[in-house]
């Protein structure tokens, strides 16, 4: 597929953005400056960005609660993720959400469970209403392989199915399901796609450390949903870089082969080898966009960091709608 130098450099900004994004957060974590757990998404970045450049206007997000600053792709600026993040009153909810729970309506971005599987048929909710609306928007709705195996996505998959309802389900395997590797706890090797044929869902797999990959797969899957046909479904399979939440120390898993895909399979340096070796940018392009990020993101932590924090009250507050 033949792309234009526009479309590579905003491609690339995104996903570079996201990596930066995420090290940041993981950085923050370790000075003590984040309540709570977080769960670093370093390494998926691709999986994410890929997909969601074949969005428009109008269409619905259920998002993962790994890769939490993805929303910034879908228009949520870095000042509101990090004050949510750090628990402070500029973040979305006030600071009540906190690291895996950034969500904008107004941007089609939809809440999520704290217990995983759960909010699927939310998003298969939304594209209902989609489909009643009319139109071609669709619901985008993001999953990981541990949830693969619960029953609320497969209930939440057959209603998509049955009713021919705009869902494209993104499974993001990164192969560990905390500390459960998918191969011990799943028949098939492909826990999406090979299950997606039971539904009737036409489905693809494809390298998710690799963007254009994703992209591709993404844009024919979707042009299948938004035509009317109903569900599709997209695997991309990548590897968790690191623990479950920050402070694991992966005693359940082999470090070389860790190694061997943050050396090998790194979406972030892969775009980039691409881009240099076919002339769309220069080292000092690079240089300067990684530069370019990293004020940005200062700025935002020090923004969450100024911003007054949640209080008691806070907990009260959205309870109900006006």
């Amino acid at each position: 597929m033949a792309y234009s130098k526009e479309f590579i450099t905003d491609l690339y900004k995104n996903l570079l953005g996201m990596r930066l994004s995420e090290e940041k957060l993981v950085t923050i974590y370790k000075e003590g400056r984040v309540p709570g757990h977080i769960h670093s998404g370093v390494g998926q970045e691709a999986t994410h960005v890929g997909t969601l450049f074949t969005r428009k206007e109008g269409d619905y997000f259920k998002l993962a609660h790994r890769l939490v600053s993805i929303s910034n792709v879908l228009g949520v600026s870095f000042n509101n993720i990090f004050a949510e993040i750090l628990g402070r009153q500029d973040g979305n909810s006030r600071g009540g959400g906190g690291v895996n729970h950034i969500a904008d309506l107004s941007k089609g971005i939809l809440g999520m469970s704290g217990t995983l599987g759960c909010d699927v048929p939310i998003a298969v909710g939304a594209a209902y209403k989609l489909k009643l609306q009319g139109g071609d928007n669709i619901a985008y709705c993001y999953y990981g392989d541990g949830t693969s195996n619960r029953g609320p996505l497969h209930e939440a998959m057959n209603w998509a199915a049955a009713w021919k309802l705009p869902v494209l389900f993104i499974l993001d395997n990164n192969q560990w399901a905390i500390s459960t590797c998918i191969h011990e706890t799943s028949g098939v090797e492909n826990p999406g796609a090979d299950r997606a044929a039971a539904y009737g869902m036409p489905s693809k797999v494809v390298d998710g450390t690799d963007v254009f990959a994703v992209y591709e797969g993404a844009k024919e899957l979707t042009e299948y949903v938004r035509a009317g046909n109903g569900p599709a479904l997209l695997e991309a399979k990548s590897y968790r870089w690191r623990g479950h939440f920050e402070g694991d120390q992966c005693k359940y898993r082999d470090p070389a082969i860790t190694e061997k895909w943050q050396k090998k399979r790194n979406c972030v340096k892969r775009m980039e080898n691409y881009m240099l070796e076919n002339n769309f940018i220069t080292e000092d392009e690079i240089k300067a966009m990684y530069d370019e990020i990293e004020v940005t993101l200062d700025a935002a932590v020090a923004f969450a960091e100024a911003s007054p924090r949640a209080t008691a009250e806070d907990l009260f507050r959205n309870v109900y709608a006006d």
